[in-house]
């Protein structure tokens, strides 16, 4: 997983001083041991989050039946259907 993906931008310009849900799960994955956080050299408004060596076992674990799910998901789409499907979706984040 890329350092990218894991990065959070938390209350950035602009913010409302509340609580993310980004926080909240960053929260509870630092307490289980799973992420550990660091402030944002370049920019004391964020926090980087990276994976623990736990974090890391147990996404690799994951990763296999997160692609199990979709194959079954995407299961009664054609090949382009799907592709349609996963990039429309991409669109939304």
């Amino acid at each position: 997983m890329s350092a990218r993906g894991l990065f959070v931008s938390l209350d950035g310009p602009g913010g409302t001083g509340k609580t993310t849900t980004a926080a909240l799960v960053r929260d509870r994955l630092t307490a289980r041991g799973l992420t550990e956080t660091s402030p944002d050299p370049e920019d004391g408004r964020r926090l980087l989050v990276s994976l623990t060596r736990a974090g890391q076992q147990l996404a690799e674990k994951a990763v296999p039946n997160a692609l199990a799910i979709t194959k079954e998901t995407l299961a009664p789409l054609d090949a382009r259907e799907g592709e349609t499907l996963v990039a429309l979706l991409s669109k939304l984040r």
